[in-house]
């Protein structure tokens, strides 16, 4: 039996991507930090992989793959900044122990054992007019200490590739499903959606609806993850879905799935514009024989339904 070990496994990618290689009849091995709560969503999957706490900031990482040996490690874990958190230097110091230093300690104890896919980030990037077109070859130009962290464990990766890592590096975009964090915008749209129906509350205010957004359903970047890791040569590879759409797209599917106009009840805090942009280029995955198989409406509609039955 194939077995993979997830960190992060409780988050939104992690808990798909450990239901997905269950019907793959894996052996699943899940890691998440001491504490973190399993809420509905992924509640079943207490009683259907070994869930393990791990805190990533100060764990024996050859000892972790000693005991589980991996055929495949998934470094879906990460230590991130959200849009209204201080980026001050007790967080950056724990983005680089979780985003940088245990990858590394990870992939130097499953070299010679199997592979290692792990998450990278579009942050690794800046925006630029026109859109800046992201492939594998384009060169890190980071803005945050987040992408700084991601462009370093790519490069470390890569040299640990050259002396016989099955390593991989998965450059996504943004993915999204019924199990994404309130904290992102998507997630505010359609649970705005589904309370503005009911009658809970009126409107809603986003920083600018003109914003576009280079978007994937978080179900079909699972299944490129492991494509990734079970290709017969390790490669980084960029997960996104080539085109991008606005906030007000989005506002549009998810307001239109509860009967409602979003221009009678979003307002916007900026006026629209050209804003600068990132889109990714999936051409190596989708040679690979990666698909995308939820559309862009299918996901949102998705996530509203989710919201509607949580309400």
């Amino acid at each position: 039996m194939t077995c993979a070990l997830i960190t992060g496994v409780l988050g939104q990618d992690g808990s798909l991507l450990a239901e997905y290689l269950l019907t793959r009849s894996y052996r699943v091995v899940g890691v998440d930090r001491p504490g973190t709560p399993l809420d509905a969503d992924r509640a079943p999957l207490a009683s259907r992989c070994e869930l393990l706490e791990v805190d990533l900031e100060a764990f024996d990482a050859a000892a972790l793959v000693d005991r589980v040996k991996p055929d495949e490690i998934y470094h879906l874990a990460a230590c991130h900044r959200a849009s209204d958190q201080p980026e001050d230097d007790a967080l950056r110091d724990r983005m680089m122990l979780v985003n940088h230093d245990a990858t590394l300690a990870l992939a130097h104890a499953q070299r010679g054992r199997g592979s290692i896919v792990v998450a990278c980030s579009r942050q690794m990037y800046q925006p630029a007019l026109p859109e800046l077109r992201i492939d594998e070859q384009t060169p890190h130009a980071p803005a945050t200490h987040y992408g700084v962290t991601k462009a370093n464990c790519r490069n470390g990766i890569r040299a640990l590739r050259d002396k016989g890592l099955r390593g991989s590096c998965a450059i996504l975009f943004n993915h999204e499903s019924t199990r994404r964090s309130p904290a992102f915008v998507t997630r505010k749209i359609t649970q705005a959606a589904t309370r503005i129906a009911a009658k809970r509350e009126t409107t809603l205010e986003l920083g600018d609806l003109s914003a576009r957004v280079d978007f994937s359903a978080a179900t079909d970047v699972v299944r490129a993850l492991h494509l990734m890791a079970t290709a017969s040569q390790p490669g980084d590879r960029v997960i996104a879905s080539g085109t991008l759409h606005s906030l007000a797209d989005v506002c549009e599917v998810a307001f239109r799935a509860v009967g409602l106009d979003y221009r009678e009840h979003v307002t916007s805090a900026r006026p629209p514009g050209d804003r600068p942009a990132l889109v990714g280029d999936p051409s190596l995955i989708e040679r690979d024989g990666w698909t995308r198989e939820r559309p862009f409406a299918a996901w949102i509609e998705e996530m509203v339904e989710a919201d509607r039955q949580r309400l």
